[in-house]
């Protein structure tokens, strides 16, 4: 589970989650929310959310298919099948 927020929402609630990117780097791994407009059909990212050094236990269970729940406010997102890249020694992120 990650908390963005207990409280408030950080997402706001016009948005839904569009692609998710788990980044590995050096020594950590990242993930990357892409947040689109709730009813866009072409899914069209308009804010992007970075959640940094993401803790190695929930990095494995997203890359064996585990669905993850995000807690934000009084919303829950089930986040699932991240598509995967590392990032090479020039900056670019190599997807699988």
């Amino acid at each position: 589970m990650i908390i963005l927020d207990g409280k408030a929402g950080f997402i706001g609630d016009d948005l839904v989650i569009g692609r998710v990117n788990l980044i590995t780097r050096v020594r950590r791994n990242d993930l990357i929310l892409e947040l689109c407009e709730e009813g866009d059909d072409r899914q069209m990212p308009i804010e992007w959310l970075r959640l940094v050094e993401l803790p190695e236990q929930l990095a494995e269970l997203l890359a064996g298919g585990s669905v993850i729940r995000v807690i934000d406010g009084n919303r829950e997102i089930g986040i699932a099948n991240p598509v995967r890249g590392i990032e090479l020694d020039n900056g670019e992120v190599e997807y699988a």
